[in-house]
């Protein structure tokens, strides 16, 4: 198995003494004494995740508190030692605030709302976060409780409890604003700006359908619309991650793609449940953005393009259903403004196409993903037939819609 180098091996600071400590402080126990020594794993394969490096371990443990010996799978998130993109992003602390903040308070909230409904939001329990003397988010790692992580969902069954966990958060941060005067200020960070440190992946992700209108004729009608389309990306982009004036805002998670959740599954493989993770982004703004990760980051091409208005009404009947369950007094948007709202943030859709879509193309295990993202190495789908016959469909519509301009 392929793991991130970064993960290969851990800071020496994490270490007995120290998952000693998380133990006592997350347990309030001071009894608590480790019964083996801790032998750390890395977290994740290569290409599951990008934006920390992740490790696991498992703690065993008695106490004076209880009989016997229990124990504990634990999965750290912690910040980049090493100079490159990753400690270059990551140099404060704001994504580990977020993250900790939305474990350990917001997420409680969410899951309270919910079972007051008959509703069960599920998240990994959070264990212990800290940001002095080391920044470090740690969670139960559920992974051996039959929760597996899959790729671009093939089905629309499988589909149906991703819709129906971010309906639920939305929903549940809804009813949160209308009670805490803060929560908007509290959950006012944009990825904007952040995400724009990402210029080199964003130059090649636009550089590489630029040049497709270059190499292939039936592709160059697009390259005017798209010059013009990146002449006010910034400016897009910062819009968009401010509060909608258009439609009823929510909390989005934000970096809702396929690696960023756990699936159970039955024995036929189907999808029964599904839980939501890496909340280190999320921020008080238009739905639309959620929305187009559900579109274009999770499901498969085909299951998109023949259910997308059904995963939108899907969405739309959840969230409307749980903020009338839950007694939400204000006007609750319709189906017509969602769509509305989704074709005015179209251009996101178009971004996603043409700085992400070329990931589902490739083999990331076998490509320098960090190269790729700083825009250092040539992308390897640009000659693939499959890649190119969807960029020119959705090209193809997004001129149409108005999306790209063909003026």
């Amino acid at each position: 198995m392929a793991y991130n180098l970064d993960e290969l091996e851990a800071p020496g600071w994490l270490n007995d003494e120290f998952f000693l400590n998380v133990m006592r402080e997350s347990n309030n126990d001071p009894t608590i004494e480790l019964t083996s020594g801790c032998v750390l794993r890395p977290g994740t394969k290569k290409g599951d995740h990008y934006a920390s490096v992740m490790f696991r371990t498992t703690v065993s443990y008695r106490s004076k508190q209880f009989d016997g010996v229990k124990s504990v799978n634990l999965i750290m998130k912690t910040k980049p030692e090493e100079d490159g993109l990753k400690k270059e992003l990551l140099k404060d602390d704001g994504l580990f605030v977020i993250e900790i903040d939305m474990y350990s308070k917001t997420l409680p909230e969410i899951a309270r709302l919910m079972k007051d409904i008959g509703e069960e939001y599920k998240y990994p329990r959070y264990i212990y976060g800290a940001l002095q003397p080391r920044t470090i988010l740690i969670l139960e790692d559920i992974s051996d409780q039959g929760w597996v992580m899959d790729d671009f969902i093939s089905t629309l069954d499988d589909m149906k409890p991703i819709v129906k966990d971010i309906a639920m958060f939305h929903a549940a941060s809804v009813m949160l604003e209308t009670t805490d005067p803060k929560f908007v200020e509290n959950h006012s960070f944009t990825m904007a700006e952040m995400f724009m440190n990402f210029d080199g992946m964003i130059k090649k992700g636009f550089g590489d359908l630029m040049q497709l209108t270059k190499l292939y004729p039936e592709f160059a009608h697009f390259a005017k619309p798209l010059e013009q389309f990146q002449a006010n990306l910034r400016d897009f982009y910062v819009e968009l991650y401010k509060p909608s004036n258009t439609i009823q805002n929510v909390l989005i998670h934000g970096d809702f793609h396929s690696k960023n959740m756990l699936h159970q599954v039955d024995a036929e493989g189907r999808h029964t449940d599904t839980i939501l993770l890496d909340y280190q982004i999320c921020s008080w703004t238009t739905p639309a953005i959620d929305l187009y990760y559900l579109l274009d980051m999770i499901p498969s091409q085909e299951v998109k393009d023949k259910y997308r208005s059904e995963l939108i009404l899907m969405y739309y009947q959840h969230y409307s259903d749980f903020l009338k369950r839950m007694g939400f007094l204000g006007k609750i948007p319709t189906l017509l403004d969602l769509q509305i709202e989704l074709l005015r943030q179209a251009g996101l859709e178009l971004f996603h196409y043409a700085v992400f879509s070329s990931f589902r193309y490739m083999d990331q295990t076998a490509i320098d993903i960090e190269a790729l993202l700083k825009g250092e190495i040539n992308n390897p789908v640009l000659e693939n037939e499959e890649f190119k016959k969807v960029i020119h469909s959705e090209l193809t519509r997004f001129l149409h819609q108005g999306t790209l301009s063909c003026a």
